[in-house]
């Protein structure tokens, strides 16, 4: 009886609006355009530039998009940030990284108490400036020289890493909205200089092969070494594993490569899960396999000018507005409506050129 008692009272607060918290939205209170400077003043940076470039970029959605242009229901809180100080290398690096981060902070009231969402709980979305590759793509990468292994083998091994590093899987590309402004699988926006060259560049089959078999052949002898070694040290204590055989992950894929022929060489590489250890095939099958296009930045405009810029663009339906709702106890999709609004075919001007 004391247990039936007491499910009845767990289901009347459950139920009961009196004993319930409750949650209302405050879609139609007028809310600000926030924003905020994060970004970090570096010595040899022109932070002023910067700062006036980076900030033109998102006034620029404030004035194109008319969900934060005069924000209802939430606060537009915007950031300008990225980790100026770090100083990257490479073929991909040139412009200085930023960010822009819009967040929703909706208004709600709770238990008759007006709130605001916080950074951690309010939706966002985020505008990467100076980025080209980031969301487009993967890198090929492995494992790289460890504190055990042979050092006379750690040049080579470092060596055929970073050859390696040069190579990407591209996300391969669905529509190109307008020139300057390309949308890639998975709903990511790349928006660029289209007087410029492209930024990835085709690899072959040879090409990408070999640059895997120089890895490989070498972490094989590093392998091969270590595995001696841990022998010789298990019979110093009379210890005699059971021998099995192992992955010769070079041997496999040198074998995947003479099977090539001379034609499949020459063509274009592609990436797929069913093709083997290498995962590299000819046939088009999967993701393309390329090269950052150096040419593809300016290197005659200023550090500080925006010549690349990257977001998730997935436009919501009605449906996907009104599922998002129902989820979230009747919240809205501000950042669906973001998306919905934003003015994609003239992202190009935002871009920096001569």
């Amino acid at each position: 009886m004391k247990i039936q008692l007491l499910i009845l009272v767990i289901l009347l607060f459950i139920v009961h609006p009196g004993f319930a918290q409750t949650t209302q939205y405050l879609a139609d209170k007028p809310g600000k355009f926030i924003l905020q400077n994060d970004l970090t003043k570096c010595p040899g940076i022109d932070f002023i530039s910067l700062t006036k470039n980076v900030t033109a970029v998102a006034e620029w959605f404030r004035g194109k998009d008319s969900i934060v242009n005069k924000p209802v229901g939430f606060d537009a809180s915007v950031s300008l940030s990225g980790n100026l100080c770090e100083k990257k290398t490479g073929p991909e690096y040139f412009g200085i990284q930023g960010h822009i981060n819009f967040s929703f902070h909706y208004f709600y009231l709770e238990n008759g108490r007006q709130q605001s969402a916080s950074d951690w709980s309010a939706h966002d979305i985020e505008i990467h400036l100076n980025s080209p590759i980031n969301l487009l793509s993967r890198q090929f990468d492995e494992a790289g020289f460890n504190s055990g292994d042979p050092p006379r083998l750690e040049q080579p091994l470092e060596e055929a890493l970073e050859n390696l590093n040069k190579y990407y899987i591209s996300t391969p590309l669905e529509k190109e909205i307008t020139p300057g402004v390309r949308l890639y699988n998975g709903g990511h926006l790349l928006v660029f200089n289209p007087s410029r060259p492209d930024i990835w560049t085709p690899v072959s089959v040879k090409e990408i092969m070999e640059a895997k078999l120089a890895y490989y052949k070498v972490k094989h002898e590093i392998d091969s070494i270590n595995y001696l070694k841990a022998l010789a040290d298990w019979a110093k204590l009379n210890y005699k594993p059971d021998l099995v055989a192992g992955t010769d992950a070079y041997g496999l894929i040198k074998k995947e490569y003479l099977n090539f022929t001379a034609a499949e060489l020459d063509k274009p590489a592609f990436s797929g899960p069913d093709d083997g250890i290498s995962t590299i095939n000819a046939h088009g099958n999967g993701m393309p396999v390329v090269r950052f296009n150096t040419a593809s930045w300016d290197r005659s405009l200023p550090l500080t000018a925006v010549q690349f810029l990257t977001m998730e663009y997935k436009p919501r339906s009605a449906n996907d507005l009104e599922e998002f709702k129902r989820n979230n106890d009747g919240l809205v999709d501000y950042v669906g409506l973001f998306v919905n609004c934003l003015p994609v075919e003239k992202m190009e001007g935002l871009i920096q050129g001569k």
